[in-house]
């Protein structure tokens, strides 16, 4: 039996049809379920704190700042409120006061403030006040303003405890006159100076020689830059650095590493930082001081409220500083200082 081209086209054709067809509902059937999986009403989780504090940092970007919203807004969540970071992760960069005013504009319950003992900034804290916002100033205090406490380090202790350590590298490597060069925040004021006060008294009737510098720690080039200028300028290089800055402290160690120095100077360095800790470790730094960010932060929530549940609160909150050096460092837990081993 012949069959004919014309039945054989007709045939696949249908075929064609058929499977398209078939596609056609299949793809229907799936549409409509996809439609009805979406409109499904989901119960979102959220979770609601009874208090909003805004946490204003001198500088956001600064791994200390960092590390202290970090260990204050966990504080703070375990203990039923929320802190956020005014400022943070936004395309235009704002200046202190510009996040103090977003701070009060936002109605928040609290502000913990990195301070300065400019008029500006004791204004803006009046202002809060003024709005019902009670601010813990944190760090570096504002004393002429109406804030209602001051989380602070003991700076005196600290310069201290640098004279100590200058003391015992003078006695280890017997290397006298120790010159040392301390360098100094720009914009840190009040409490480098009363840093670097301790460290002139501690050293009063000992070989040791102090000198100064400034370094602009506004942005990690500016302070690597004013470190290298420094350095650059000065006829020998001292046979001991302070640093009183996180950022100092690493711009040094990288500036004294890219000049094939490590050796040639000890760096007595501040703040806890992975790479700190590392050179340490390997010898290329003698010791760090560390904030105990943990105790700190506990402090500051602790504060605004206990003010927000009494109206009352102690002016003054204060924390100590961690020495780390070759001894402790295998030990040292950065999230929690030293470890009992």
């Amino acid at each position: 039996m012949k069959i004919s081209k014309n039945n054989v086209a007709v045939a696949f054709l249908a075929g064609i049809v058929l499977v398209l067809f078939i596609a056609t509902v299949a793809g229907l059937f799936l549409y409509r379920k996809m439609i009805e999986n979406l409109g499904e009403d989901r119960e979102e989780s959220f979770n609601e704190y009874s208090r909003l504090y805004a946490y204003i940092a001198e500088d956001p970007d600064s791994k200390l700042s960092i590390r202290i919203y970090k260990e204050i807004s966990e504080y703070a969540v375990k203990n039923g409120c929320y802190v956020e970071m005014t400022g943070q992760n936004l395309s235009t960069r704002y200046s202190k006061a510009d996040r103090i005013n977003i701070a009060i504009s936002s109605k928040v319950d609290g502000i913990i403030l990195e301070g300065d003992e400019s008029k500006e900034t004791a204004a803006l804290i009046e202002k809060a006040t003024k709005n019902g916002i009670p601010v813990v100033t944190v760090l570096t205090d504002c004393e002429s303003s109406s804030r209602k406490s001051f989380v602070g380090l003991n700076n005196y202790s600290l310069g201290t405890e640098y004279g100590e350590e200058l003391a015992a590298i003078g006695e280890d490597k017997m290397m006298y006159p120790l010159s040392v060069l301390i360098l100094l925040d720009r914009d840190d004021g009040n409490a480098d100076d009363i840093i670097h006060s301790a460290i002139q008294e501690s050293v009063t009737g000992r070989r040791i020689v102090l000198s100064t510098g400034v370094v602009d720690n506004s942005t990690p080039f500016s302070s690597e830059e004013d470190v290298m200028n420094i350095l650059d300028s000065l006829d020998k290089i001292p046979d001991v650095i302070i640093c009183l800055n996180d950022r100092t402290s690493e711009s040094v160690y990288q500036c004294i590493v890219d000049k094939n120095l490590v050796g040639k100077t000890t760096i007595l360095g501040y703040y806890d930082s992975e790479t700190i800790l590392k050179a340490i470790n390997k010898g290329s730094v003698y010791a760090t001081f560390a904030i105990q960010a943990d105790v700190v932060a506990m402090q500051c929530v602790n504060a605004l409220n206990e003010y927000n549940d009494t109206g009352f609160v102690s002016e003054y909150f204060g924390s100590s500083y961690v020495l780390i050096n070759r001894e402790n460092v295998s030990s040292y837990d950065s999230e929690g200082g030293t470890e009992d081993v």
